[in-house]
């Protein structure tokens, strides 16, 4: 209860006690005839202290939260197509799906939508910090908040207002309880306290000048209640946590809570999801072997598939466009599909064979030892192996995969270089896994295949009260919801499910790990500002203390120093360089540690 009562405390409270007792001591020495008055002095500092509560009140709304700042990028007002081709300026909130919306040059798109006329390049930096424009052509989707660079755009609607993935992502960190960090309760205890020491240090200055000067009690008194005003003390962390959440939001970063911002600096176990994170997510074209003008059979076949690898064959050989569209291809007779199989047909006048290596082997005859060979190799490496038979003999054997990112495996390794325990769970097959780990130089007891959703959660769960670990998961399906949920901070990847984005504490609008990297130095940074910010404070206002009981500051000197310490934290706060790039160091791969050791045969089935 006595805590409580402590924390209750205002910031104010010495400064307002402080302009009392000045007032008082005038009043008296008004009616009595005796003494000094002051009310001059108060008049101005009161407008002192007022114009620097202005200018810290100013710096925060300046510094303020990034969810509102970047609300205030997408447009309030789009411009509506009409039937006959002219236009007209409504609201956002009256544009509904199917819409048609104009976009000029130099304008920021207010709408999700498809472009329907013109070629320009964007400038997706909101969403996802890439300053680096993309191009928009008609047929590519597009985002509210991108800004259309080169040349107007007409776009259809899809989504509007709040229905946008820009509003559905501010929606996500505004409807979440803002849990505060444990940091930002405790400037919040120190506050209390400090309050309460302020004031018995002012009850001790009035007995010891007392004593030296009674004449000039009153002036050390008031000028000490001023100058220990602990604002810069209660400031010092959540501007520092505001400010860097609206530079990770700049960054494609965005935190669901101070807890979160908190909680990262302490993460010394990573849990990385496969399929998405570290993959890219979508089937490609890995490796040939044997003929390579087969492909080109093959893709005219395929061009009449939907099958995903039919859709990665033609992205390989350039046989689609961007939106997947098959471009002009060979026609084709006398086409099959054999469900489970493959496709067969004629192409060019050869006979065309594409599918599974045994069926194509029924078809052509049993397959050259060269190609066996290598089938098995596509196999073992964890890849899908396809034939392609061309004229009775087979020609070529392709491996299909989802292909690792470029920067996998350089941020694994920089994150085990800086200390921390990396484990890879994935419910894809063990052999994939296995060869996926391989690929990572990850070692057999920290990658595990086959897991379900809720032994992601057991394995979790048992790193953290067996281990004592404070795990990350990081992943964006729908079975990795429950993991993220359990873990001590989820992180939802670019491209992720409702269910986990729901689940995460942080949301990546870049794809890939370096993310990662940038959001685990940049929490480290923000908690180095809040630890510089709050000792500043403490001894600032511990020496304009002693000062004031020393009687070596006046009440206007006083009035003046006050919010220094203030504009001190606001610059520092404001400064603070969390959130860049990382460092050359975790760009480079580095030095391979393996993790502690977790037996998966009691976690993971």
């Amino acid at each position: 209860m006595r805590s409580r009562e402590l924390r209750s405390l205002h910031m104010d409270t010495p400064i307002s006690i402080g302009i009392l007792v000045g007032y008082g001591h005038s009043a008296w020495a008004t009616v009595s005839g005796t003494g000094d008055v002051w009310f001059d002095s108060i008049t101005v500092l009161i407008a002192a202290l007022l114009t620097a509560r202005w200018l810290q009140l100013r710096s925060r709304r300046l510094a303020g939260d990034a969810t509102d700042r970047l609300l205030s990028l997408i447009p309030s007002m789009a411009r509506r197509r009409l039937p006959d081709g002219s236009h007209e300026v409504v609201r956002i909130d009256e544009i509904v799906s199917g819409d048609t919306v104009e976009v000029p040059a130099g304008e920021v798109i207010p709408v999700d939508g498809t472009v329907v006329e013109g070629t320009s390049q964007l400038n997706n930096a909101v969403l996802t910090g890439e300053s680096r424009p993309e191009e928009a052509i008609p047929g590519m989707p597009v985002e509210a908040g991108a800004t259309n660079l080169t040349a107007p755009l007409v776009v259809q609607v899809t989504a509007a207002g709040n229905e946008t993935r820009v509003g559905k992502l501010l929606a996500w960190i505004r409807d979440q309880d803002a849990k505060q960090a444990d940091v930002v309760l405790l400037a919040d205890r120190l506050s209390g306290y400090f309050v309460a020491g302020v004031l018995v240090l002012a009850a001790a200055t009035a007995v010891l000048w007392s004593f030296l000067d009674p004449t000039h009690l009153t002036h050390h008194v008031v000028a000490l209640l001023v100058i220990s005003c602990p604002c810069a003390l209660g400031m010092a962390t959540p501007l520092a946590m505001a400010v860097a959440a609206g530079r990770a939001a700049r960054s494609g970063i965005f935190i669901k809570s101070d807890a979160a911002t908190q909680q990262l600096t302490a993460v010394d176990t990573l849990v990385v999801d496969k399929t998405g994170t570290l993959t890219h997510g979508r089937m490609t074209l890995v490796d040939l072997a044997g003929d390579a003008s087969a492909l080109d059979l093959a893709a005219a076949l395929e061009a009449h598939s939907n099958h995903p690898i039919a859709a990665a064959l033609l992205e390989a050989t350039g046989a689609c466009t961007l939106d997947g569209a098959p471009t002009d291809s060979p026609s084709v007779d006398d086409l099959e599909a054999v469900a489970g199989s493959g496709v067969r047909g004629t192409v060019r006048g050869h006979t065309v064979t594409i599918g599974r290596p045994a069926w194509v082997a029924e078809q052509t005859g049993a397959l050259s030892a060269p190609i066996a060979e290598q089938v098995e190799a596509y196999a073992a490496a964890g890849h899908t192996p396809v034939a392609i038979g061309v004229d009775g003999r087979c020609a070529a054997v392709l491996a299909f995969g989802d292909k690792l990112r470029d920067d996998s495996k350089a941020m694994l390794d920089a994150f085990r270089a800086a200390g921390h325990d990396v484990y890879l769970l994935s419910g894809d097959h063990r052999e994939v896994v296995r060869a996926v780990a391989g690929e990572l130089d990850l070692p057999p007891d920290a990658a595990f295949g086959a897991v379900s959703p809720e032994d992601k959660r057991a394995f979790i769960e048992h790193l953290q009260h067996e281990r004592g670990a404070t795990v990350a998961m990081i992943g964006d399906g729908v079975n990795d919801a429950a993991a993220l949920q359990a873990a001590d901070v989820g992180i939802a990847v670019q491209g992720g499910s409702s269910p986990s984005l729901v689940a995460a504490d942080v949301f990546l609008t870049r794809e890939g790990l370096r993310p990662v990297a940038t959001l685990l130095e940049g929490t480290q940074q923000v908690m180095r500002v809040i630890r510089r910010n709050l000792g500043l404070s403490l001894v600032y206002n511990i020496a304009g203390a002693a000062l004031a009981m020393a009687g070596l500051v006046t009440p206007l000197v006083a009035a003046v120093a006050m919010p220094l310490s203030s504009l001190a934290v606001v610059t520092l706060s404001v400064t603070q360089r969390s959130f860049q790039p990382p460092s050359r160091a975790a760009r480079a791969p580095a030095a391979k540690r393996p993790p502690t050791a977790v037996r998966p045969a009691e976690v993971v089935s």
